[in-house]
């Protein structure tokens, strides 16, 4: 068992701050992970025996690969929720505790007793941030959700897609992801506030919200002009020239132009001076009104060249573009290496193992990866013996 001696000491701007994180799976968790990056001291509580559900996806071979990363940083502690005794040791640590995450399904908390007008009994300064499907209120509030659920609910997914086949739900859960960097400004926010009030408070964070913000055009325009935005492909209908073509070796490439000196320096690049004189491509409506005719001669451009040509003319006219990238794609490209945006991190299944580095790269508190994702209950006893938690005695 680790020893908090052995622990890498912790930085970041965050060093200070105690977290309760006792979600599970990827939202409520991945907000733990975040803090625990930028220096906090967060203790994961799970289930005995069990752990995270996370702990039994993406594995193949053997040790949890998900649960690596996404603990990473964190103390594992096992407590049953379910029964007086781990409620009892919950509560004497939110004594001590800034910060509490859940993502249990609205109720939940309220029948153990651990609901956020208790828990402030304990710690008046305590922020709780309850992360749900559907939030805490509303008729939907005590449906199952997952991220993909919330893509579907938000109309993220409708947009996502060909006109023609079923709308796409990304390779990871964005709905989570969307939810956890909300939930993540949300607790700082609060923990600003308490600086000023010295008052903790309760944030309801629904994953569908999270999600529904982000579609700004597709509200205004339907509110405004009764439109319904639908699925374009690599398209879309507010930029053009935008989208994904095959170059002659195989390779995905994407070219974009949002403003107009970078859309005419495109449209030189493809097809000379005249290209952006022509009135049907001089301004961006002109361009989305045209969007096929000029799609049509940008997949032409694309399909005469290999990727390695197109990167070389793109970057010699300044032009807007990306192969588009697979993870081996990634752990062999230069800038990857230059920032160090891929970091190892010992471990003590797989030795070195490679995972995504603390972003945001702070200037003079840079957070750091401490240690992966822990076994579980690996810290029992070192945080039930933690001052800091208040907790001198088992």
């Amino acid at each position: 068992m680790t020893t908090k001696n052995q622990r890498p000491t912790p930085q970041g701007p965050l060093v200070g701050i105690r977290v309760l994180d006792i979600g599970q799976l990827v939202a409520g968790p991945m907000i733990g992970t975040l803090l625990a990056d930028w220096g906090a001291d967060v203790v994961k509580v799970e289930q005995p025996g069990i752990g995270d559900p996370i702990r039994k996806l993406g594995s193949h071979s053997g040790a949890p690969l998900w649960w690596k990363v996404n603990g990473r940083g964190k103390r594992s502690v096992a407590l049953d929720l379910r029964v007086d005794g781990g409620r009892d040791i919950l509560r004497r640590l939110v004594k001590a505790a800034d910060i509490l995450i859940e993502n249990f399904t609205p109720g939940t908390m309220e029948r153990w007793g651990l609901d956020y007008a208790s828990l402030r009994a304990e710690n008046p300064s305590l922020i709780m941030l309850r992360v749900s499907g559907f939030g805490q209120t509303g008729p939907n509030r005590g449906n199952r959700a997952f991220g993909r659920i919330a893509q579907s609910f938000s109309g993220f997914s409708s947009i996502n897609g060909f006109p023609d086949r079923p709308p796409v739900h990304p390779g990871i859960p964005v709905g989570d992801y969307f939810g956890a960097l909300t939930g993540t400004a949300a607790v700082l926010a609060a923990f600003a506030e308490r600086q000023r009030s010295g008052e903790g408070q309760e944030i309801d964070l629904a994953l569908y919200e999270a999600c529904f913000r982000v579609m700004e055009l597709m509200t205004a325009t339907y509110d405004q002009e009764g439109t319904v935005i639908g699925r374009e492909g690599t398209s879309n209908t507010y930029v053009a020239p935008v989208g994904t073509w095959q170059t002659t070796d195989g390779k995905w490439f994407s070219l974009t132009a949002s403003t107009q000196p970078v859309a005419e320096r495109l449209l030189e690049t493809v097809g000379g001076p005249e290209l952006p004189a022509d009135p049907r491509f001089a301004t961006n409506s002109a361009r989305v009104k045209h969007r096929a005719e000029l799609d049509e001669i940008l997949g032409g451009w694309v399909a005469r060249h290999s990727a390695e040509e197109l990167t070389k003319i793109c970057d010699e006219n300044d032009v807007a573009y990306c192969i588009e990238y697979d993870i081996a794609d990634i752990f062999a490209d230069a800038h990857y290496r230059a920032r160090g945006t891929i970091e190892a991190v010992e471990d003590p299944d797989y030795g070195p193992m490679r995972m995504p580095a603390v972003v945001p790269r702070f200037g003079r508190t840079p957070g750091a990866i401490r240690w992966t994702g822990e076994q579980l209950d690996a810290s029992h006893d070192e945080v039930l013996h933690d001052p800091a938690w208040g907790m001198t005695s088992p």
